[in-house]
């Protein structure tokens, strides 16, 4: 469904210059020489080359940041050797009035795990990024990134056979967005837009999972314009919320560039580790994961949710078709009153609904302690529920209304157990493994 559009950036040169950061330390193991069949697991060394490119008249001059031999930490190394091995690649365009140089603390955590991230130096045009001149320019650059693979000091290390990732903040996640939607590219199979704007329409073109990180408070490129475009991406994708953040402030914290380099790691590489590391590394104060990831819930199909400290099976309880039937659990027997349809309700939020019955589970009010039922379909607040991913097929679920989890009353391990709400903690009594039935 198409949707109307509107402008959010409001922006001043102050209010988006890039701000003095640390650079991420990295460990010091080195990493070993040779083909790269799976994700690196040391760190490397990073190297940087400056090219002059250019897209017929308009400049395109990007820095390559690269995995480099040598001991890792410290600044990247001009025209440093090449790692042994072959990398695959993932842009990084940075926001107004900025440069790669002011982005260090993401660009060299994802050279630092086994990338080659194209960083272009724009002179930003908002009417560039608006009319898709600066996206189609970073589709040039990445052209131009692949085709190092084929002559000097790159030649052989570049894996162009896997597809591209990009990234970008503010401006830059503005011209991320638009390669997935109104200018695609379709060369893309992962991509992490920060502080973005929704810039159009998914484009049937490109297939890729799509991570986006912003503050809730952020006051440049809204939030609710991110959440937008986050609610008509198809998954695999997520959402890193940065509670109370504004447009800059999550660049301090360590657990940005760990989420993003687990994301690229996942979807370039295929790590599964880091797939399912995503949920603890994006977790702590202030911080809201969400997360659509592979057969999660949210796609077309039918899921049993088994408790993960009892080993038992969400159930309506008698198999009842009546409104008001509570929500118990019950040893799994495959039959449809443990089975649950997950419907897309929008804003990063599904709907559960029995299949027995057709109704919808819904708490009785929004205290602590109240019932799971099922419910007719009203569309209700309280019929929208979070899913927190926690990796391995394991989720939680936290209610749109109450803020509060399901949960297994008193941590039961019996038949019959009530299952209602609860403060949300990741108790394994909190947490369900979703299979398909």
């Amino acid at each position: 469904m198409t949707m109307q559009r509107r402008t959010f950036l409001s922006v001043s040169a102050a209010g988006a210059a890039g701000l003095g950061l640390s650079l991420l330390g990295a460990g010091q193991a080195l990493a070993a020489d040779g083909p790269l069949d799976t994700a690196p697991t040391t760190p490397f060394a990073v190297g940087v080359r400056r090219y002059d490119w250019t897209r017929g008249s308009r400049p395109c001059t990007t820095y390559v940041y690269y995995p480099a031999t040598g001991t890792p930490g410290g600044n990247p190394v001009t025209n440093a050797p090449v790692a042994g091995g072959v990398f695959p690649v993932y842009n990084f365009t940075h926001g107004f009035q900025s440069s790669p140089q002011s982005s260090l603390f993401i660009i060299r955590a994802l050279a630092a795990a086994g990338f080659v991230v194209p960083a272009p130096h724009f002179n930003h045009n908002f009417t560039d990024v608006r009319n898709g001149n600066t996206s189609k320019d970073v589709s040039q650059i990445l052209s131009q990134t692949l085709a190092l693979n084929t002559s000097g000091p790159l030649a052989g290390h570049i894996d162009t056979g896997i597809g591209v990732g990009v990234s970008g903040h503010s401006l830059g996640g503005m011209i991320t967005h638009g390669l997935l939607t109104a200018w695609p590219d379709s060369r893309i199979v992962s991509a992490n837009p920060q502080s973005c704007e929704d810039m159009g329409d998914p484009a049937a073109s490109v297939s890729a999972k799509v991570l986006f990180v912003h503050g809730d408070r952020d006051s440049t490129t809204q939030y609710s314009s991110a959440r937008q475009a986050y609610t008509e991406m198809t998954w695999p994708k997520a959402f890193l919320t940065f509670v109370g953040g504004s447009h800059t402030s999550f660049w301090s914290d360590n657990r940005f560039p760990t989420t993003v380099v687990d994301w690229a790691r996942w979807t370039m590489y295929g790590d599964t580790a880091a797939r399912d590391r995503l949920p603890a590394d994006a977790a702590g104060p202030n911080t809201r994961w969400e997360a659509q990831l592979g057969d999660s819930p949210g796609g077309p199909a039918i899921y049993t949710l088994v408790a993960q400290h009892s080993g038992k099976a969400a159930d309506v309880n008698a198999a009842s078709t009546a409104v008001g039937a509570r929500l118990i659990q019950w040893t799994p027997n495959s039959r449809p009153n443990q089975q649950f349809e997950f419907v897309d309700a929008g804003d990063g939020h599904v709907r559960v609904k029995a299949r027995h019955s057709g109704l919808f589970l819904q708490p009785t009010g929004t205290a602590t302690g109240a019932d799971v039922v099922q419910q007719a379909d009203t569309g209700a607040t309280g019929q929208r529920w979070r899913v927190v991913d926690h990796g391995g097929d394991v989720i939680s679920l936290v209610n749109r209304e109450s803020g509060l989890a399901m949960d297994v009353g008193e941590y039961s391990t019996a038949d019959g157990a009530r299952i209602s709400q609860y403060t949300y903690n990741g108790n394994p009594n909190q947490r369900f493994t979703w299979r398909r039935a």
